[in-house]
């Protein structure tokens, strides 16, 4: 059987060679941060593993996932999450995970996309529904998606389904403070997570929603006392509500758009 495979390994490894070479514009490299970390395209990837694409993505979402805690691995962690996604769009973990690293990153569209493909795949989950529907108010305020997803995962739940009909018309009447509500998620995750660095990487989410909930919390009290809407964040601290403004671990900080502070999103390529 040795002597049967080693052709078949030898031609693999050529192919690897040749497509990492000659292929340069189906090889995604983050080249201002992390030049040694290459993201290969779904289609490339079929080709490199025989055609199985549930073990492709399984490689590459351990690859994702080895990079959460990485300063400097955002753009390929999010390209890695996107080809898991081509590849195998109902791996749970890459959903689960990508969400928490991507959505809560500063990468919301990619998180959007993932939840998305896992929600259509994964017909019998709740949850990529919910955390599609969720993220939609959030970061979005787009009420008429939230409520499109959230309806699904109802439909999909044997135990949420009141929970999550009652969250719908909750939004509907504008009632929830999701950004309390995102943090208890996320903290949620973080208390029940095995894995170190998955930890780490929802701690520092988790401190950069805390700094949004400060900066939100700060408005409300500036606009009761005074009668008047905030006009620069800097009004707060000359009102003494804040000390100082909160800082992002994650550096890309906030910004105040609409009359509202909102996370800052990634500029990517």
């Amino acid at each position: 059987m040795t002597r049967q495979r080693a052709p078949a390994v030898t031609v693999t490894a050529l192919l690897f060679f040749w497509l990492t070479v000659s292929l340069q514009g189906s090889v995604e490299i983050n080249r201002q941060e992390r030049p040694a970390a290459i993201v290969v395209t779904g289609p490339i990837q079929l080709l490199l593993y025989g055609g199985d694409r549930f073990l492709a993505a399984n490689i590459d979402s351990i690859r994702a996932a080895a990079s959460a805690t990485a300063n400097d691995a955002d753009e390929f962690r999010m390209r890695a999450h996107r080809a898991v996604s081509s590849l195998n769009p109902c791996h749970e973990d890459n959903y689960w995970i990508g969400n928490a690293s991507l959505s809560w990153g500063g990468a919301e569209k990619e998180g959007f996309r993932l939840l998305l493909n896992a929600m259509n795949c994964r017909y019998w989950d709740e949850w990529p529904a919910f955390f599609y529907g969720f993220n939609q108010h959030f970061f979005l305020k787009n009420v008429e998606q939230a409520r499109y997803g959230i309806e699904i995962a109802a439909q999909r739940s044997r135990d949420n389904a009141a929970v999550f009909r009652t969250f719908s018309t909750m939004l509907a009447a504008r009632e929830i403070d999701d950004s309390h509500m995102a943090l208890q998620m996320l903290q949620r995750e973080h208390d029940t997570a095995r894995d170190p660095s998955f930890r780490e990487m929802l701690k520092k989410r988790i401190t950069r929603l805390q700094g949004l909930i400060a900066l939100r919390d700060a408005q409300r009290e500036f606009e009761t006392r005074l009668g008047r809407a905030l006009i620069e964040p800097k009004e707060l601290l000359e009102y003494g509500l804040l000390e100082s403004l909160p800082n992002d671990p994650l550096r890309l900080g906030y910004e105040f758009r609409d009359q509202t502070f909102h996370l800052r999103q990634q500029k990517i390529q």
